[in-house]
């Protein structure tokens, strides 16, 4: 019997979502910290060998991070957002910047729908994984499974009191129901440790 290929995995980062959600656990959630690009990267790995492969445990893998800015020239936030930049390549990630919008304006860097139909065409994935919440994503599984390929969406649900008035920040119900998987990841970032063996938190410590 033939060798079966490896699953081809694209996970694709919306930059936008990540900073809100990264901004609710580290001033507004009991645990004060951030997620972990590491352990992102592997839990979004094992996650989708076991939707789309159950009982298979190798996958080819490539992560992207699509800021949802244009890349910063001079300014106050170079320094950190450089910094940013280079964690995200110590664990893998292409980093991505938007582009065609002002440089002060934050909103999902929709240009992530552009390249993962451009990896589509060119066959460079069977599954591919998003990380958002946006709705201005909501065409990105429909575009996907007409490609021939599967998606797994991975999104947040929270809310907290923030000076008079609440906050409240949901999934795209289109983007959740257009999708072959969804994952709350809230429910996933409350479970308590510990961590499988060979496995790495969402968090850091």
């Amino acid at each position: 019997m033939p060798n079966k290929a490896p699953l081809s995995i694209a996970f694709f980062v919306d930059g936008f979502t990540l900073k809100k959600v990264n901004e609710y656990y580290r001033f507004f959630h009991p645990y004060h910290t951030r997620l972990d690009f590491r352990g992102l990267k592997s839990w979004a790995r094992h996650e989708a060998l076991q939707l789309f492969t159950p009982g298979r445990s190798y996958c080819t893998m490539e992560c992207h991070y699509y800021h949802p800015y244009k890349r910063p020239q001079m300014s106050r936030a170079t320094y950190g957002l450089m910094g940013l930049e280079r964690e995200l390549h110590h664990v893998g990630f292409n980093v991505h910047y938007a582009s065609g919008m002002a440089q002060d304006r934050r909103s999902p860097n929709i240009g992530l729908i552009d390249d993962a139909l451009t990896l589509a065409s060119y066959g460079r994935m069977d599954v591919a994984v998003l990380f958002s919440t946006q709705g201005q994503f909501s065409v990105f599984p429909e575009r996907l499974k007409a490609a021939g390929i599967r998606t797994l969406v991975l999104g947040w649900n929270f809310a907290y009191p923030k000076e008079d008035r609440w906050i409240s920040w949901r999934t795209d119900p289109c983007l959740r129901e257009s999708c072959d998987y969804y994952v709350a990841m809230e429910q996933v970032a409350n479970l308590p440790p510990p961590v499988p063996s060979g496995r790495t938190g969402l968090f850091l410590r």
